[in-house]
Parts: structure tokens; C-alpha cells; sequence
């Protein structure tokens, strides 16, 4: 079998940098050579490949690694068909740099993205749609939130990735941004049955159930209407068995590796933390992972070395007889056998970039979990799974060695921003973005576990915001942002809060405070293009908007209709939007714009058509009417459209490109 050579670091060796580096004792290889040796014997060439993907699901939630709390019958049967790993570890609490870890089979800090918001994954790094696209597979994924969109890196190599997700607001934040899980398992069992038969696929399929917030539908929501974090990992259990059902019908599935596992888990107020992204315990960082061979070869396994996220790439080239590229960090899985001395890496930039607190770093092996932090931890998680007995007081063995590890690693702290820094230069001499990077500068920042709490007003402040008491909110985020200079998310939060109360120049201030922390955001520079916009600023919002569009972002044609709509250049306008439909052919917010262009052309016939299409594209994908469109809709209803001298009859038929079928 050709698997490629054991990974080495991309620097040609050596212990800096590498993950997973240590010397086994003879009889402790000897004991891996049965698994090694089987694992040579289980190769399928042009299998078809499947990845599936829940968002924010821990391991220890599923009744396949012994929860009662949940029925997961679909994943149930999956496990039974399928090699589970036990021990299996995230490397990043986040989705878009897990999942980026997932697909280029490197650690954080050698593939480049760090966090959700900021950074895109290089072309450089190839990822497995691009492996597999180039051995001759179509490639196809359909994604459920708005952080793994194109303009992540993350579609690199994908023949097909459907993505369009939209914010029913444009104040809404990006993590909340998701589409409902069966929608996005339907279209792509649709690019999987328009696929020629002959070829073999790589098909990616990413939930955001069970991600906050947790509204499960029903008869899920009823039936665990007192924990409905489980509710959602029922209806994606729901969801899985719908795509399984369909892979089988299609007879892929009995042929086809699959993979199944998260890109992280969930706090649920474990160590103080109710969501992810700012802590390393195990309730974060532990996941599920299944492998299923074909014809459910080794089915039942249960494995309790420790693996990891970054291991499937090597996985697969190696299954499918694939040499992979050179330089990567993950393992063979089923060639880990039972070895508990592997230490995993694990990290976490969320609370330097976000909150001004010190970057979390960790190692796990198959007794211990070392977390780098201001104040050091270790914990024996066989012993002590819920980590409340903090063993680094007494600089155990295991303390000292794995600490030693993680300081020989060379763990770069790539910012958030903009890759190309001369454009950064120039934008901040044009006065549009800041400079600074205070937190990404420090290095003595205070410890997330002593500050944890701070998240508790950030959710208050967004409680008052939801109950319509934003004055309230206002206050209370303001004096956050006072006490910590530092936290995005409070500069961010009271941009939008500012926003929805009716109050676009004080929202632009605080957002050009995140922008300071983080400069050259395509996200927060599209937030401040649209300020700008509202406060009529046009050109500061055409710029900024192009300087999205030049660090990555998405959006940017619809930005630029909009501000070309104001400023009355309707035909700029009209090209703009089509544009926009053109990318994002699912998306309704082009529509939106399309209809205000015709209406403000006086055809309010054509504006209602494509006002209709998009509340027909709302429907059938379950998805919440975004805000202006039913306003739109009435000022057209109240119009004329035929009569003696009427907009509606004295503009022709209504032209081509608003049809409602092309919606």
C-alpha cells in the first residue's frame, strides 16, 4: 500500500513544530505491528468518500460513547458499522480553523487560521477536495453556517459547495448566521444525483445543529423541552439518517468511507463556560469520530489511543491507496492501535483576539490533559473526567514533560486581518481602518478561567437588547468596553446594539474600535461600509466595501448596489445585484435590492414578482424573512400598475432577468 510517508514537520524535521513526535519503547511497537498489518491489507481504490460534519457536538452527548440523555438511532447504527475512536480531539474549539485542520491535515499554526473572524485559508495549503479533485473524484459540500462560506478558503478544491447563507439582519453576528440542517442535506442529495455515476465522489456535509442558539423543531423541541442542546443533536441525528437513507438507495453507501465527526464541542457551563471558543477542558476539544469502511470492514472497533481532527486526510489518502502530500501532521487512524502515549495538540486564540486574555494552548494523551495558560493546569481526565482536581501544584512527571513539549514547539501568533500588509497601509492612511494590534502585541494577558464570568454581561447586554431595552444595553456595554479596551466582542456588540436603536454614528465608532483590534476584517469592514452607507457617506462605504472584497469577503457587490441604489445610479445598481445573484444564486437579499431598483424605477409590477420570488425562496427553505422585505412588498403593493398613465404599463413587460423561475 502506498500511505505516504510518517509525518514530518514542512521544515524538513526536527521537534519544533510537530505535533506528535515520540520515541515508543520496541514492545510497545511490536504490540501495533497486528494493527499496522491489517491496516496495509484495507485499501479501496476510488471508493466514494463522505465526510459529515455536526457543528459543536460533544462526544459525550451521544449515546455511542454512553449518554442516556438523547435518542440518536441513526448514529447509533452508524457507530455499529463503523470504527469508533474514543479518545478523538479537536484541535481548535472553533469551526472555521477546526474544520480548516480537518481538511489540510495541519495544525493551527502551520495552516494559518486561528479564529472564525479575519483570516482565510491560503491557497497554498492544499485541502482534501483539492487531493481528491486532482485522483480524478467530483467534489461536492453544502455547509449550514455563514463562517465556512467561499470566502473562507475552506471551498478550495470543491466542484460544487453551496453556501448561500444570509442574515436576516445585517447586525446579526456571524456565528449566529446558519441555514436549518435538512435544507442543506437536500441540495447536496441533489448534486449527488446529477453527479455522472462513473466517477467517484467526495461529498462534505456540514450541520450547525446542535450550535447555539438551541431551537430544535419539533416533535424534537417538545420531547426534550428541558435540554435543548440535546433536542438539536436529535434533529441532526434526524437529518444524518435522511442523507444515510439516500446514500443507500443510491448504493453508495456500502461502498463508500465514511467519516463522521465535529469540529468541536460545547461548555454547557462546565467550568463557567456555556459555549466554546475560550477554554481547552475536554468538553470543548473532546469529539465523536466514526470511520466506516467499506462493507463495514472492522465494524464495531472501538479504539482508545488518542486521535485527532488532523488525521483524517492522512486517513483517507491512505485508504484509498493515495500517497498525500508531503509535511502532514495527522496519523494513519487505524493504525493508532491502543497507544495512550500520543499527546494531541489542541489550541485556542479566541480570547487573545476577542477578549484581551492570554491564548490557551494544550496537550492530551491517553491519561493526561496539560493546558498552557497564565496558571498551568493538568489533569488525569481517567480519573477526574469533569477536571475539577487540578494536578499541576505538585509538577507531576507528566506536568514537566508536557510542558517542556508545547515550549519547544514554534507556535507563530498569526493576527486576524488582511494578509497583504501593504494594503492594510494604505487603507489605514487613508484614515478608513486602524492600525493597532494591542492584544495580538501582549503577551501578558490575564487567564480566561479568571475571567470567564465577563461573558455573563455580554449575554445580559444581548438580553437587554432582545427585550427592546437597548438604552439599558448601551450602558452596561459601554463600561464593559471601559474596563476591557481590549475585547472585540464588547466593541462589536455595542456597535450592533447602537445599530438597532436607531443610532448608525455612534455604532460606527465603536465598530471602528474593533476594526483597531482587528484591522482589515472583510467582515467588520462590510459592517462599516454599510454604516457608512446609512449616514450617507458614499464614498467611505464604496471603499471600504472594495477593501472587503480585496481581504476575501462576501457581500461585496450587494454592499456597493446598495450604496450605488442611494446614490441613485440605478443602472450601477441593477449590475451590481446581478452580480450578487449571480454568486450567490440561493440568496435573497439581491432580489430585495433588484425589487427597490424597480420600484424606484416606478415598476412596481417587476418588484412585485421578485418580492414574491423571495418570499417563495424563504419558504421552501424554512428560513426567517430577512428585514425590509415585506416593507419593500407593501410600498409595491400600494402602487399602481396599470392604467392610463401608469409606472407599471408605460415601462413595456416586465424584463427577463426579473422572472420569478430564475429566483
Amino acid at each position: 500500500m502506498s500511505g505516504g510517508p510518517e509525518p514530518v514537520d514542512r521544515k524538513g524535521g526536527g521537534r519544533e513544530g510537530v505535533l506528535l513526535r515520540f520515541a515508543l519503547p520496541a514492545a510497545m511497537l511490536a504490540g501495533l505491528l497486528p494493527a499496522a498489518s491489517c491496516f496495509r491489507g484495507s485499501v479501496f481504490p476510488r471508493a466514494p468518500v463522505v465526510v459529515i460534519s455536526i457543528d459543536t457536538l460533544r462526544a459525550d452527548h451521544l449515546p455511542a460513547y454512553g449518554y442516556r440523555g438523547v435518542a440518536t438511532p441513526n448514529l447509533d447504527a452508524l457507530a455499529r458499522d463503523s470504527v469508533v475512536f474514543e479518545n478523538a480531539l479537536s484541535q481548535v474549539p472553533l469551526t472555521l480553523p477546526s474544520h480548516a485542520s480537518l481538511f489540510t491535515g495541519l495544525l493551527p499554526f502551520e495552516h494559518g487560521v486561528r479564529d472564525n473572524l479575519g483570516y482565510r485559508l491560503a491557497k497554498s495549503h492544499e485541502t482534501l477536495a483539492a487531493f481528491l479533485r486532482r485522483q480524478g473524484y467530483a467534489t461536492g459540500g453544502a455547509v449550514s453556517a455563514f463562517v465556512l462560506d467561499h470566502g473562507s478558503g475552506i471551498a478550495e478544491g470543491f466542484d460544487f459547495y453551496e453556501d448561500s447563507i444570509e442574515s436576516r439582519d445585517t447586525a446579526e453576528a456571524l456565528s449566529r448566521v446558519q441555514r436549518p440542517g435538512g435544507r442543506t442535506e437536500n441540495l447536496l442529495e441533489e448534486w449527488i444525483a446529477r453527479t455522472p455515476p462513473d466517477r467517484p465522489i467526495f461529498a462534505f456535509l456540514h450541520l450547525y445543529e446542535p450550535h447555539t442558539p438551541y431551537d430544535p423543531p419539533e416533535p424534537f423541541r417538545s420531547r426534550y423541552s428541558n435540554a435543548p442542546y440535546d433536542g438539536e443533536i436529535a434533529a441532526a441525528d434526524a437529518i444524518v439518517g435522511r442523507f444515510l437513507g439516500f446514500l443507500k438507495t443510491r448504493r453508495l453507501y456500502d461502498r463508500a468511507v465514511i467519516v463522521f465527526l465535529s469540529d468541536h464541542g460545547e461548555g454547557l457551563g462546565q467550568h463557567g463556560e456555556d459555549e466554546h471558543g475560550i477554554l481547552l477542558y475536554r468538553e470543548t476539544v473532546r469529539v465523536p469520530l466514526f470511520l466506516k469502511l467499506p462493507a463495514s470492514r472492522r465494524a464495531g472497533e472501538r479504539v482508545a489511543a488518542p486521535a485527532a481532527t488532523i488525521d483524517v486526510f492522512t486517513t483517507l489518502a491512505a485508504l484509498l491507496s493515495l500517497q498525500h502530500p508531503h509535511g502532514l501532521s495527522g496519523r494513519r487512524l487505524l493504525a493508532l492501535g491502543n497507544a495512550g502515549t500520543r499527546r494531541v495538540y489542541s489550541e485556542t486564540l479566541y480570547p487573545r483576539y476577542h477578549f484581551g486574555w492570554s491564548d490557551l494552548a494544550a496537550l492530551t494523551d491517553g491519561r493526561y490533559q496539560y493546558i498552557e495558560a497564565p496558571r498551568p493546569e493538568l489533569y488525569d481526565w481517567r480519573i477526574d473526567p469533569a477536571q475539577r482536581r487540578d494536578l499541576a501544584i505538585g509538577l507531576p512527571p507528566a506536568f514537566r514533560s508536557m510542558r517542556l513539549e508545547l515550549e519547544s514547539m514554534k507556535r507563530p501568533l498569526q493576527a486576524p486581518g488582511a494578509e497583504d500588509p501593504e494594503m492594510v497601509r494604505k487603507l489605514a492612511s487613508l484614515g478608513y481602518i486602524g492600525a493597532a494590534r494591542p492584544a495580538g502585541a501582549s503577551r501578558d494577558l490575564p487567564d480566561p478561567k479568571d475571567r470567564i464570568h465577563t461573558i455573563d454581561l455580554l449575554k445580559e447586554a444581548n438580553r437587554l437588547a432582545s427585550a427592546h431595552r437597548e438604552d439599558q444595553a448601551v450602558t452596561l456595554l459601554r463600561r464593559l468596553a471601559a474596563e476591557n479596551p481590549l475585547m472585540l466582542d464588547a466593541w462589536e456588540e455595542l456597535s450592533r446594539v447602537l445599530r438597532r436603536a436607531g443610532r448608525p454614528r455612534e455604532a460606527l465608532d465603536a465598530l471602528g474600535e474593533a476594526d483597531r483590534l482587528s484591522p482589515a476584517t472583510p467582515q467588520i469592514l462590510l459592517a462599516m461600509a454599510d454604516l457608512h452607507r446609512e449616514n450617507r457617506d458614499f464614498t467611505r462605504a464604496r471603499t471600504l466595501a472594495k477593501a472587503a472584497g480585496a481581504a476575501g469577503g462576501r457581500g461585496v457587490s450587494e454592499e456597493i448596489a446598495a450604496v450605488a441604489l442611494d446614490e441613485g445610479h440605478l443602472e450601477e445598481a441593477r449590475q451590481q445585484a446581478e452580480t450578487a445573484r449571480r454568486e450567490s444564486p440561493g440568496n435573497r437579499v439581491p432580489l430585495l435590492l433588484l425589487a427597490k431598483i424597480e420600484l424606484a424605477r416606478g415598476n412596481a409590477a417587476a418588484a412585485l414578482s421578485l418580492l414574491d420570488s423571495a418570499l417563495a425562496a424563504a419558504g421552501r427553505e424554512g428560513a426567517p424573512t430577512i428585514l425590509g422585505l415585506h416593507s419593500a412588498r407593501g410600498d409595491a403593493l400600494a402602487r399602481p400598475v396599470s392604467g392610463p398613465g401608469s409606472v407599471g404599463t408605460d415601462r413595456g413587460p416586465v424584463p427577463a432577468w426579473a422572472e420569478p423561475e430564475r429566483a
